[in-house]
């Protein structure tokens, strides 16, 4: 029999240890924490149920198709833009262009914009990128104006949560891209805390041990055939004294508000072209509000330090201008200033391997960890992978 041990509890860290489970081995599972879901818990509050940030599950990534694979449960919908969506620029609304139509009819752009912007969507959706290029790189290759730019800069944000684009590969982003257009993302009812607890009953099922409230300070005092580290990097140095790559926080600034009712005439969507800047009212297609209520997510993509207060203001003016008469409908309002929304950019020169320390059998999990997706879908990926590579090194050993 096996021994395997998992530090940390979120996506990643659950995800490794179901993959571990079964075949006679035992798992024990470590997490500093009183609870499990780091990043992607969900907190209740006066009956709004609440992510860390905006969430959404990409319906044809590897994480869903695990998740359905060892029948754990999730449900939710589509976001709806097919109206009440916009992007913002200038401090004014236009409506969301997703559609040629939509493109065709804009007063955002010129008629010459419009033919740019047109070209550069046919090759967001279909165009080719080269090794190393970074997807700003590749959006200046491929439109003269500025605010067309704006606009598919926007697009990328949006749907990678970066806004540093200089730093983002330009084949990860369009691929992500890509993968949302072509295939959809779900606002999960529950949120993603219904996901961790489908993990967590299947990982005890399988007999996966589960510790909480016990943290790792070095590697060498876990005795085992294979550990997944699925922490973030200064913990990963911390514990086995090992540097890592240099890699890029990709945070974000985040205004959850809770509203009574959501105004007549309320956007559903607002997203900044000329400004790093996101709206959407979550519980428009999940169940996260009390009936007749609305949870609202309106964010900042942050490229360096910022100021809390001044990003705040920014946000609430983002909500004045998608939802007028929010403020009289606040029930509740969270500010999360400065949340790291992964631990690692996906940079055009990659990001660190799984198995990156060189220690055998210990491997690295995340979702700023190895060559495959982004964001929820990364941790779900690099588990997998970091499982399977403790378990193979193993077996050479033996």
């Amino acid at each position: 029999m096996k021994k395997y041990f998992v530090v940390g509890g979120g996506l990643a860290g659950l995800s490794a240890a179901n993959a571990l489970a079964g075949d006679g081995h035992r798992v024990v599972l470590l997490e500093q924490a009183d609870h499990l879901g780091g990043r992607a818990a969900t907190q209740q509050d006066r009956g709004y149920l609440l992510n860390f940030g905006p969430h959404a599950l990409a319906q044809a990534g590897v994480a869903a198709r695990t998740l359905r694979q060892w029948g754990v449960p999730f449900q939710g919908k589509e976001p709806d833009t097919s109206s009440a969506s916009f992007m913002t620029y200038g401090g004014r609304l236009h409506p969301l262009i997703l559609t040629t139509r939509a493109l065709l009819t804009t007063r955002l752009f010129s008629a010459a914009e419009k033919w740019q912007a047109a070209r550069i969507l046919q090759q967001i959706l279909s165009g080719g990128s080269v090794a190393g290029e970074s997807i700003w790189e590749w959006i200046e290759c491929r439109a003269r104006s500025p605010r067309v730019r704006q606009f598919a800069s926007m697009l990328m944000r949006v749907s990678t949560f970066t806004a540093d684009l200089p730093g983002l590969s330009a084949r990860a982003a369009l691929a992500q891209f890509r993968q949302n257009r072509n295939h959809g993302v779900l606002y999960l009812d529950g949120g993603w805390g219904t996901l961790i607890a489908g993990l967590e009953q299947r990982a005890r099922r399988l007999g996966v041990e589960i510790r909480l409230r016990e943290g790792v300070d070095r590697l060498d005092a876990i005795r085992a055939d294979g550990t997944v580290l699925a922490v973030p990097p200064a913990a990963v140095k911390r514990m086995t004294g090992r540097s890592l790559p240099a890699v890029q926080p990709v945070r974000l600034a985040c205004l959850d508000l809770g509203l009574r009712a959501l105004p007549q005439g309320a956007a559903r969507v607002a997203l900044g072209v000329d400004q790093p800047l996101y709206l959407s009212v979550h519980s428009a297609a999940a169940q996260l509000a009390p009936a007749g209520a609305a949870l609202v997510h309106v964010a900042k993509y942050l490229t360096a330090e910022s100021d809390p207060t001044s990003d705040r203001q920014e946000l609430e003016q983002h909500a004045d201008l998608a939802i007028p008469g929010w403020r009289e409908q606040v029930e509740l309002a969270r500010f999360l200033p400065n949340m790291t929304v992964t631990a690692a950019a996906f940079s055009p020169q990659g990001r660190p391997a799984v198995d990156e320390l060189g220690i055998p059998g210990v491997a690295l999990a995340g979702d700023w960890v190895g060559t495959e997706a982004m964001l929820g879908d990364a941790a779900v990926a690099s588990a997998l992978r970091a499982a399977a590579v403790v378990q193979r090194q193993r077996l050479r050993a033996a």
